[in-house]
């Protein structure tokens, strides 16, 4: 059982940003720290931006697990290739507007690789539109839950 643990991630704190700089450890290999700092960023006199060290900054925050906020990244580049999927001009899997289905027949997308980094309910609520219209290819129609929820009739 771990006695303290760290979710890394970037923090805005006013106009700084607290960053990450390098894991601490033991002898052993078993984490003990996170060390951070926090950055000021500049613009340049292109317009480029920067980010500098706020000197002093540094502090080291002590744990034995560290979580990793990676965020997302796109659809699995290997899959997108191999298939020869269509991208969106935001790199996700492109599909018809309101509809799941890609440029292969029968290949379905649905949640983050569709719409981006998102809310887990969407990527559920798409999870649930995509099966009803995977259900309607097959079947013809299709008596799961559409947009609204479920209806009911009483008698």
């Amino acid at each position: 059982m771990h006695k303290s643990f760290l979710m890394v991630s970037s923090m805005k704190i006013k106009t700084s940003v607290n960053v990450f700089m390098n894991f601490e450890g033991d002898a052993n290999g078993n984490v003990t720290g996170v060390k951070t700092t926090l950055v000021h960023w500049t613009k340049d006199d292109t317009g480029r931006w920067s980010m500098k060290d706020v000197e002093g900054s540094e502090k080291t925050y002590k744990c034995d697990l560290v979580l990793l906020a990676m965020g997302f990244l796109g659809p699995e580049r290997s899959i997108v290739e191999e298939l020869s999927l269509d991208l969106d001009p935001r790199g996700n899997l492109q599909t018809p507007r309101s509809k799941y289905n890609t440029g292969i027949p029968n290949l379905y997308a649905a949640g983050d690789c569709r719409r981006g980094q998102s809310l887990v309910v969407w990527a559920i609520h798409e999870g649930r539109q995509c099966a009803q219209q995977v259900d309607a290819d097959l079947m013809g129609f299709s008596s799961l839950a559409g947009p609204g929820g479920i209806v009911t009739t009483l008698m």
